[in-house]
């Protein structure tokens, strides 16, 4: 499943860019700016990943295989592995096709062969976009313990009671159902939700999600499916999809 920006017309698609070579990333900098892309840029393997886990969503992330502290690759199996969906492109000057497949088999849906056009990576890239932007169906129906929440007609139950939740709830609630139980950060609730910039500090979410845990948690004080996650933002816990 991928969470990108790409659905929301009114906000800038954004790229990672990790890549060491000085003349490289501020190339591919250029290139998506040009484009009409919000950038990130980083030097290090290691800061990418701390990109991709708190500094997210992000449209595509480009990741060059040899970066240090940390390889592109390593970057690649950490972020599948915490179940960030981010679409990524390994960027490589390594033309073994043994190389190419390791990082296809990692989790990584493309990967671009150093030197390249631009024509050939934006072509690359709306591709890649394309084929995500296909896998992410939003749940229809979700149960949370004895509450129903109907994402098709906007009603919600416990038992035979009706549970009224705002349009920014509803967003809230399906965008944490969508991320599948994963942390969903601020920044990512902001595109996502309020259509606004990631970099725009708020608590308006903070609000919203305290109120959905007072409307479906038994004892909002001791919550068990509205969590917070200490420094990220919350995530939806012990439900399940319903046709």
């Amino acid at each position: 499943m991928y969470t990108t920006v790409s659905n929301d017309h009114n906000v800038k698609p954004r790229a990672l860019v990790a890549e060491d070579d000085w003349y490289t990333a501020n190339m591919l900098e250029s290139i998506f700016k040009r484009e009409g892309y919000e950038v990130v840029v980083c030097k290090n393997g290691a800061d990418a990943m701390h990109q991709l886990t708190y500094g997210g969503p992000y449209d595509i992330a480009l990741l060059d295989v040899v970066m240090p502290k940390m390889s592109g690759l390593e970057v690649l199996r950490q972020a599948r592995e915490a179940g960030i969906a981010v679409p990524v492109m390994i960027v490589s000057g390594r033309t073994k096709e043994h190389e190419r497949i390791d990082g296809l088999v990692m989790g990584a849906d493309d990967y671009i062969v150093k030197p390249f056009s631009t024509r050939e990576l934006l072509a690359r890239t709306a591709a890649v976009r394309r084929r995500c932007e296909i896998r992410q169906p939003l749940p229809k129906r979700i149960r949370m313990g004895d509450v129903l929440a109907d994402f098709e007609t906007f009603s919600a139950m416990r038992g035979a009671e009706a549970i009224h939740f705002t349009p920014l709830e509803w967003g809230v609630l399906r965008h944490m159902a969508h991320r599948e139980g994963r942390a969903v950060s601020r920044q990512e609730f902001n595109v996502h939700v309020l259509k606004i910039p990631a970099s725009i500090e708020t608590r308006t979410i903070d609000r919203h999600a305290y109120a959905l845990r007072y409307k479906i948690d038994k004892n909002p004080k001791q919550p068990h499916h509205i969590l917070a996650v200490k420094g990220i933002g919350y995530r939806l816990n012990d439900f399940e999809h319903l046709a």
